[in-house]
């Protein structure tokens, strides 16, 4: 996927949550996640921080957490300026409880088997939100690389996407609470 395509389908998302709200939309239509939430114990990748993914020239960030209970939070993208006062948005609790029981799309669920990580959210659009499953590979226990996306549909994967995103960790604590209304 080009820059181009990622920073509109990035820009997409960010337009519609300043647009609408989870609770005015018919959730029932959305897709459902097909990876089952699991616990991680592992060792492969470190969960006492966030995982963060420069890009558009190193200008901006996308930040995700994973927790050990398997669900991943998105902390959204935000501007490498900005980073320092997101963070205290992280550690103060501001974020958590905006995004908790308002915004599906920045919630999901993780996997790790060996070098191997999935996590799967959904991703907002105009309609029923699609749940896109991402791959890729670890490399240590700070760094990991997604590098495919698809969306499941009656069993089969549908609208893959070829990706390069290098993650890496910044320690960081508090952690926003991952209880949320959308992941049992």
């Amino acid at each position: 996927m080009n820059k181009i395509k990622m920073l509109m389908l990035v820009s997409a998302g960010f337009l519609l949550s300043s647009s609408s709200c989870d609770r005015e939309r018919d959730e029932s239509l959305d897709d459902k996640l097909t990876l089952q939430r699991v616990g991680y114990n592992g060792k492969e990748l470190r969960t006492d921080g966030y995982y963060y993914h420069n890009y558009v020239s190193g200008d901006y960030i996308q930040v995700f957490f994973l927790y050990r209970n398997g669900i991943i939070l998105d902390g959204m993208s935000i501007s490498v300026d900005e980073r320092f006062e997101k963070e205290e948005n992280f550690r103060n609790g501001f974020y958590a409880t905006h995004v908790s029981s308002k915004y599906k799309y920045l919630w999901g669920v993780f996997q790790i088997d060996g070098e191997k990580i999935k996590y799967e959210k959904w991703v907002p659009s105009e309609g029923p939100f699609s749940a896109f499953t991402y791959e890729g590979e670890i490399l240590n226990d700070t760094t990991f690389v997604i590098n495919k996306g698809y969306r499941m549909k009656n069993a089969g994967k549908k609208a893959p996407l070829e990706i390069h995103w290098e993650y890496h960790f910044k320690q960081f604590s508090p952690k926003p609470d991952s209880t949320n209304r959308f992941i049992p």
